[in-house]
């Protein structure tokens, strides 16, 4: 199913370069808007749905889905990434986030570097905190980027959509115009990125059960289905 203009806005998602920067710049005026001190507190986050997904699953249109229903943001890879590149013009908010040396951000990112995290350090911090300035400003759907590892699980919603490897290979195939030996190389591409990016940055496996709170298989549920568990498990959480 397409999703219109209108269920694309007030889901959130920023659908061209000036509506992203709006975005970008609203989640940075409400973030530095909030003493430090807010940050101190976990329970000061909104609530939060991070989404994994395996390559060709649905779980992208999934997240616009839920976005659209409960108008929040929508955040995927492509611009949280771009957020981020953003972030280090943003002298002011990256100052608030560092300055609070006793929060539970900063210390689970301590942790992270100490123990799980082991590459590209950097980048991950800058990306953690631009996933956490959404977090703190408004209730947000982040799709990929290990959101589930950065933020605390009792604030928010940990999901992983999966299909059967077949229907995923013929649905990059439908999506990206390619036949089935191309599509089926570009799923192992991309799932193994996703893998890599997890596995190194936080010496986790990506399919690892026990890090989310719902593991969905679209292959069977559909898209409509899996939008229809995930906020029945928000509700059931007391999110929504």
């Amino acid at each position: 199913m397409t999703t219109s203009t209108e269920e694309r806005r007030s889901g959130g998602v920023a659908t061209t370069q000036v509506e992203y920067q709006m975005r970008f710049r609203e989640i940075i005026a409400r973030a530095g808007a909030q003493p430090a001190a807010e940050f101190e507190n976990r329970h000061a986050l909104r609530p939060f749905l991070a989404v994994s997904r395996e390559a060709g699953s649905g779980g992208a249109e999934v997240s616009r889905r839920v976005g659209a229903r409960l108008g929040w943001a929508v955040l995927d890879k492509e611009l949280v990434e771009r957020l981020a590149d953003d972030l280090e013009l943003e002298p002011r908010a990256l100052k608030l986030m560092d300055e609070t040396r006793s929060n539970w951000f900063s210390e689970t990112l301590l942790n992270l570097f100490n123990s799980r995290l082991v590459a590209q350090q950097a980048y991950v911090d800058l990306l953690g905190k631009v996933i956490a300035l959404a977090a703190a400003s408004e209730s947000v759907v982040i799709v990929g980027r290990g959101a589930h590892l950065i933020l605390p699980a009792e604030s928010g919603l940990r999901v992983r959509i999966t299909a059967p490897r077949r229907s995923r290979i013929e649905a990059i195939s439908r999506t990206e115009g390619l036949d089935l030996p191309s599509a089926e190389k570009k799923l192992d591409v991309t799932d193994a990125d996703r893998a890599g990016f997890i596995r190194r940055n936080f010496r986790s496996d990506v399919t690892d059960a026990s890090l989310y709170d719902l593991v969905l298989n679209a292959g069977t549920l559909g898209a409509d289905g899996c939008v229809e568990l995930i906020i029945r498990s928000l509700e059931v959480r007391g999110l929504i």
